[in-house]
């Protein structure tokens, strides 16, 4: 997946048209026909007024396939670019609306416009973005855009500056461009997250010095950026060392929140999870901040093991962070994934080539349990589910593994393939804001010939979603209603 950019790089599929509904549990499932993407570069899902559109990009040329909210079948519409060359930036839907940017070389000059469509893909509006000679190239910037999809930042990292434009996207009007120096730090390598309020502030995370060698000067840097204004925070968290953070915009409560999990020796070996959180208003007034760290609880290894070791330190190995949940008081939900991989050694390959096994794909993936920390507004532990799954595939990347995160008013659904293969039982764990949970099987793909890519799904209402299936080259879509 090209990063930042909720793209989809292709891989494998093959479908049948559908619909079924699966025992006591109610929910419908439909099945779209296939769409050949074997000669394609990348595609997209998109939800537009219970619509759906799969968008393709075959380089130079870009299609959308029209689906009902049934899946079924409508047409087929070549998006055409006057253009030359041009890159897809981004692609997402406003109201009735689709959106598209896209940038070229006219010259010397790096131009970036923004292209609106009806859900017929009928174009009704233009808008230039940028136009200059920049040294980034076509295809090279970020994107990210707001929960309600009002604002979207586009921007660039070089070794030393920051290049953001900040767009509403309802209004079509860029609000704000902004180009900086961060001092201190080497903004391509250190940059972690970058995310956008629905009230169009953007805000951006570097970190440096996450090794156990020089974890005595390990520091993040918060910056806010607001119109033209930009706000920059030092949050220190020296001699500890963590396993990824995740950054997220409470929007409910006007507030940005950075978790993850640290430790005091390695990456991979965990010892407690961090926690910052501050509104908008505070981080207009930039000062060095501390990270807050609490340390697991003392019964974590029983009920992610099922008994109790004695001696055994307190700590949790290759468990990652995932993704970040704000709940409504301002606290936050913690998502961490137990991830592993490993090169495998055939017989006849040298210690030497090992790394070479993982660059040519032979490569074991494991996908296991969930551990979900729910935080009250201070930091402190409200309540800690373990959610287990066991899930392991080989040379695929990982795509078919982890799960999709559906969120309801007053409970979350995570879903997940049972296991990678070809028939195979798909489940979900619903949880409620107090923690209590249930596990379920949603569906069985046997005998209807399909590989579900449950990260690359799209929640379509609070009960719908729409996830991919990939297989030989084919993709179908799969509609799952509640």
């Amino acid at each position: 997946m090209r990063e930042n950019k909720n793209w989809r790089n292709i891989g494998l599929t093959i479908w049948m048209q559908a619909i079924m509904v699966v025992g006591a549990l109610c929910q419908q499932v439909n099945i779209s026909r296939d769409i050949n993407v074997r000669n394609d570069f990348a595609y997209d899902i998109l939800n537009v007024k219970d619509e759906i559109l799969f968008f393709r990009d075959k380089g130079f040329e870009f299609y959308f396939d029209l689906f009902d909210a049934n899946l079924e079948y409508k047409r087929s519409v070549e998006l055409v670019l006057d253009e030359k060359k041009p890159m897809i930036e981004n692609i997402h839907t406003i109201d009735s609306f689709v959106q598209i940017i896209y940038a070229y070389r006219d010259g010397v000059d790096y131009v970036a416009r923004m292209v609106r469509c009806d859900k017929r893909v009928n174009i009704q509006d233009t808008l230039e973005l940028i136009r200059g000679p920049f040294l980034f190239s076509p295809g090279e910037l970020r994107t990210v855009i707001s929960e309600d999809k009002s604002h979207l930042a586009l921007f660039a990292i070089d070794k030393s500056k920051l290049f953001v434009i900040i767009i509403d996207t309802r209004q079509m009007a860029v609000k704000a461009a902004v180009d900086m120096e961060v001092s201190e730090y080497r903004l391509y390598e250190h940059f972690q997250e970058a995310t956008i309020a629905n009230t169009g502030q953007v805000f951006f995370l570097f970190e440096k010095n996450n090794e156990s060698w020089d974890k005595e000067k390990h520091m993040m840097r918060l910056i806010m950026v607001e119109d033209v204004n930009a706000y920059q925070h030092d949050l220190v968290c020296i001699n500890t060392v963590n396993s990824g953070v995740k950054l997220g915009v409470d929007n409910l409560n006007s507030a940005v929140s950075i978790v993850g999990l640290y430790g005091t020796k390695d990456v991979n070996e965990t010892e407690g999870y961090l926690f910052f959180s501050d509104s908008f208003n505070e981080l207009r007034n930039p000062q060095m901040r501390d990270v807050q760290q609490f340390l697991f609880d003392d019964n974590i290894l029983v009920d992610l093991n099922g008994v109790e070791k004695k001696n055994k330190k307190n700590v949790l190995n290759d468990f990652f962070t995932k993704t970040l949940i704000h709940r409504k008081d301002g606290g936050v939900v913690i998502v961490a994934e137990l991830q592993r991989e490993y090169a495998r050694r055939n017989a006849g390959i040298s210690n030497f080539d090992r790394a070479m096994a993982a660059s040519r794909g032979y490569v074991d993936y494991y996908s296991e349990d969930l551990i979900l920390f729910s935080l009250q507004p201070d930091g402190n532990l409200f309540w800690r589910k373990v959610l287990f799954k066991k899930q392991f595939s080989q040379d695929d990347e990982g795509i078919y593994s982890s799960f999709f995160t559906l969120k309801a008013p007053s409970q979350i659904h995570f879903i997940f393939n049972d296991e990678i293969k070809n028939n195979n039982t798909v489940s979900e764990y619903v949880i409620d804001p107090l923690g209590n949970y249930r596990r379920s099987s949603l569906l069985s793909t046997e005998y209807k010939n399909l590989k579900l890519r449950f990260q690359e799904a799209l929640q379509t209402s609070a009960t719908s979603f729409v996830v991919p299936s990939e297989k030989n080259g084919k993709i179908n879509l799969v509609k799952i209603t509640f």
